[in-house]
């Protein structure tokens, strides 16, 4: 697949791609920076610096004095060096955006269509792809691939088993399929995992080395950043949090019954889109909501700190910000309730909210998972 993505460059090196995937992070750094940050000698790094600028992916710039030694040189990202699609699929609502080599949304587009036709969708995406390169006058050609993030559980490599809206992404082999179908490399991703990784491009989860995404949409998922890398498990499916609910007796968290619970408060929103749009905190109904599941939220909180041991708890998905602040502010967790040993707690998980708006990180995660898999790993 690296081969095909890369198309007119030649195959980068590996440690080519460790330093691509350290430019990227800064977009301009020294070389100094890059020897500290990815462990490679100075030779390394400068080989590797010169084969990217062959390559067209980085290009050297100004000399910088950093510390004693001799000044470093800035290397840059080459924006447009590279582009690729990102489609997220869920239930009621799909999202297609373009993203350039250096993590920027360059154009996106809603393209949810009724009974979510796979072939129509997928040929809605790539036509929208097209027309916006030749828009901005960019070769088709840089196009490298589609990553496609579906609301599903995997059964086997590249097969979602979606829910029972989504009938027509429910192919074996899925990923395949589409190749074949659009022409060129796919990667197809869980939804929820997805959309950690396009938290940890552009949003909050820049912050942190290793966090767990908490999606919260028509369903409840997650995805697992370790080590700045998505931690996928065995089968794919790291994160499928949502069962420990069931399992638990507990009552599921979604935006499909706070959209009712807000219905039966008189508040009336045509679907989870159109709610979202228009969400006010104020709105009767909604502390209803949160009185309902705030013992869920602060269950699965809980279990996710205390399995993963992760910096941080990021609550995102399709959530409105505002809510997702809310409970944040409320969580209560298990040890607050235990006895103090030796007057100490163990080191706390920090909470955040994601920083992306709830409808961009599934399919910008998507989207960086083309060049994760070919031009970062």
């Amino acid at each position: 697949m690296r081969e095909r993505v890369l198309g007119r460059e030649a195959t980068i090196s590996s440690r080519a791609r460790t330093v691509l995937a350290t430019i990227r992070r800064h977009g301009s750094v020294s070389r100094s920076v890059l020897i500290r940050e990815t462990g490679l000698s100075g030779t390394a790094v400068f080989r590797a610096t010169e084969e990217l600028e062959a390559a067209g992916l980085a290009r050297a710039g100004e000399a910088v004095a950093v510390g004693r030694g001799q000044p470093s040189n800035i290397i840059h990202i080459v924006p447009d060096a590279a582009f690729a699609l990102g489609l997220s699929v869920m239930t009621d609502r799909a999202d297609v955006v373009l993203l350039d080599l250096a993590g920027r949304v360059r154009a996106r587009a809603e393209v949810t269509m009724p009974g979510m036709p796979r072939v129509a969708m997928l040929d809605a995406a790539f036509a929208f792809g097209n027309a916006r390169l030749a828009d901005m006058g960019i070769d088709r050609r840089r196009l490298h691939g589609l990553g496609v993030a579906v609301a599903g559980y995997f059964v086997a490599p590249g097969t979602v088993n979606p829910a029972v809206e989504l009938e027509e992404w429910a192919v074996d082999a899925l990923d395949e399929e589409i190749a074949r179908h659009v022409g060129m490399p796919v990667v197809v991703e869980n939804i929820a995992a997805a959309a950690a990784l396009g938290e940890r491009l552009l949003g909050v989860g820049s912050r942190y080395d290793s966090f767990c995404y908490i999606n919260v949409a028509a369903g409840f998922g997650a995805g697992i950043i370790s080590g700045g890398m998505l931690m996928r498990g065995r089968h794919g499916n790291a994160g499928e949090i949502g069962g420990l609910f069931l399992s638990s007796g507990r009552v599921t968290p979604n935006l499909m019954t706070l959209h009712d619970c807000l219905a039966e408060h008189g508040v009336e929103c045509s679907g989870v889109s159109d709610m979202i749009a228009r969400f006010d905190p104020e709105w009767p109904g909604v502390n209803e909501w949160l009185d309902r599941h705030r013992a869920s939220f602060s269950y699965i909180v809980g279990a996710m700190r205390f399995t993963l041991d992760c910096e941080a708890v990021i609550l995102g998905g399709r959530l409105p910000r505002a809510l997702a602040r809310r409970i944040i502010d409320e969580i209560d967790w298990p040890e607050n309730h235990w006895p103090v040993r030796r007057e100490r707690r163990a080191p706390a998980t920090l909470t955040d909210v994601a920083g992306l708006e709830p409808e961009l990180s599934g399919p910008l995660g998507a989207a960086s998972l083309v060049f994760h898999r070919t031009l970062f790993d």
